[in-house]
Parts: C-alpha cells; structure tokens; sequence
C-alpha cells in the first residue's frame, strides 16, 4: 500500500472511531450531576487538611462506575521543583440515595504526560496502589468534607522541574454488592482541560471533561510532594487555565452546531473565526470584547460542507487554535 493510500486509510478510520465515539451514550452539561450541596468546612488552623478550590463549594459529583463505562478519573499536575511524590488526597461521596453499605476498594494510579493527557493508556501507568475497602473515606454529611488522604511513599516516584503528571482512581473491586464510589468537582471556573477520563467500552481512549462533559471541571484531587531544594512539603492543586485559551469544540465532529469555550485573564476585545486547511478565512464566527474568565461561544456554520476547518481565537498579542471536524 503507498503512503498516500495508508494516510487515507489512517484518516478514514480516525473519523470512524470519532464518529462512534459521537454515537455512543452522548454526554454534556445536561448529563452532569449536580452535587446536593455542603457548606466548606476548613480548620482554623490546618489548612493542609481538606482541600481548596475556587469558592470552596463542590458543584458536581461523577460516579464511578456509570452507564458511559468511563474509568480512570484523573487529574495533571505540575512539579514546582525535583521532588518526590509523597501522597494524594481525595474528597469522595457515596452517590446520593445509593442505600448499598459496602465500599468498592480503591486502585490510584499515577500516569506521565504533559499534554492534556495521560502519555498512555492506563495500563502504562508508572505504578499504583490499591487501598481496601474499609480505608475508603467518604464525606460524611452535606456539611462536612472528609478527605481521604492515600499515601504514595512507597512507589518512590520522583519529578524533575516542571515535570507534569497525573493522578487518578477508579473502584477496583468487581464485587457486584459493592456500590458506586464518586468524586466531587469544582464548577469549571476558571475552566481546566486537565481533568481527564479513559472511555471505555468500544471507544477505549483518554478524553478530557472538557471534550467529552462539555464542562471543564477540576477533580478535587491534591498531591503531596517532598521538594529536594529546600526540603520542604507542599500540597499541589491541579493544573490551572492558562491566560488566554480556547476549548472545543463540543461536540466534535458536529452537525449542525459546535460550541467553543474562550478563557480570558483580562477584557479584551478577540476574534473567533474559521479557516478551511488552504488558509481562506470562511466564517467570523464571533468578535468584539469578551470579560474575564470563560464564555460559550456557538457556530452554526451555513453554506459549508463537510470537512475540518481550523478555528482560530486572536487577539491583539495572542493567537490560538482548534481543528472542528463538521460532517453533514
């Protein structure tokens, strides 16, 4: 086979497993489950101890397992000098109403990768652990946040500067008794695409919640690490946006319509326009100044056909850029 007929043979079932993957159990913001609510509780004098994100309040729960088959749900983090990674802490729930008593055990798995995602497939993780069931912390009411802190000393992983990596958990037990374990979220603002699922079932590839929920929620997940430098322990919060990106679309391949999230650290005035793969400029899909923080932005295209269009966020100092598959 030539080169050229095995890149078209590459490209056509690239877009095949797209297009099963857009076919399959469909997820978004109508999909997420809101959490049912809890005031943040923070000792007076050991922050260290629960977790902080944002306003402090958890906005959505995700269970594992769910009807999507999802696993594996992880988050990014960055090294801020060599270190080596000590423990992870958790806030979990039983899912609301669930009245089944036992707890799935715990498997947390650490992953390399600095892109959005995981650099492998989770049978590449650089190690992990199990944790029974009867460890398991849950939070224990609507007004107390439990953390479940898991101890990774022993899987002697070390980080250099500005290493990234990912930490994540799924049930481990296949014990048919055994309920749903599920972990809290914050409510995507600032929006992340560093929290990250593997879909399982016919699709069995890494997606982010941004990508797949529609919602760039951060897990509230923390890392522990020992600084070699300086000797001293710091907690690590997730990955956060950077100043000036754009996230979608959603879905993609779409048709009729796709959504893109704009994430800005200061009012400005941004174009959003789409370009065909020759570079002819073919659709202003939004202008003007936008505020700080992220906006939804939706492109109904009309008069295009199907194909993949490069849709491109600029500013007056930054541009950036996103592929958006349209299939009619």
């Amino acid at each position: 086979m030539s080169r050229t007929k095995l890149a078209a043979a590459i490209a056509i079932l690239m877009l095949c497993a797209s297009l099963c993957r857009a076919d399959a159990i469909p997820k978004g913001p109508e999909a997420l489950k809101a959490y049912p609510g809890c005031g943040f509780v923070r000792p007076a004098t050991d922050a260290d101890s629960t977790l902080s994100y944002d306003d402090g309040i958890p906005q959505y729960y995700f269970p594992l397992p769910d009807e999507f088959d999802d696993h594996y749900f992880n988050v990014r983090f960055t090294a801020p000098d060599s270190c080596r990674l000590l423990q992870a802490a958790f806030l979990f729930i039983r899912v609301p109403g669930d009245t089944i008593s036992t707890l799935p055990d715990l498997h947390v798995l650490v992953w390399p990768g600095a892109g959005l995602l995981p650099a492998v497939n989770p049978a590449g993780a650089l190690d992990s652990v199990i944790i029974a069931d009867e460890d398991v912390v849950v939070c224990a009411n609507d007004t107390t946040l439990d953390t479940m802190f898991v101890s990774l000393e022993a899987l002697d992983l070390h980080f250099a500067d500005a290493n990234k990596f990912h930490v994540g958990w799924e049930p481990d037990s296949t014990d048919s008794t055994d309920g749903p374990l599920a972990i809290l979220s914050d409510d995507g603002i600032p929006s992340t695409n560093y929290s990250c699922e593997w879909w399982g079932g016919d699709v069995n590839e890494w997606g982010t919640m941004q990508s797949d929920w529609g919602l760039g929620v951060n897990f509230m997940i923390r890392v522990l690490v020992e600084l070699y430098e300086t000797a001293g322990l710091v907690w690590l919060d997730p990955d956060q946006p950077v100043d000036f990106a754009l996230a979608g679309p959603y879905p993609n391949p779409f048709n009729p319509s796709a959504n893109f999230q704009i994430q800005l650290q200061k009012p400005q005035e941004v174009r959003l326009q789409a370009y065909d793969l020759a570079g002819r400029l073919v659709d202003q899909i939004a202008g003007g100044v936008f505020p700080t923080g992220r906006s939804i932005i939706s492109w109904q295209p009309a008069g295009l056909g199907s194909g993949t269009y490069l849709v491109v966020l600029k500013s007056a100092e930054e541009t950036t850029s996103v592929r958006a598959v349209l299939v009619k």
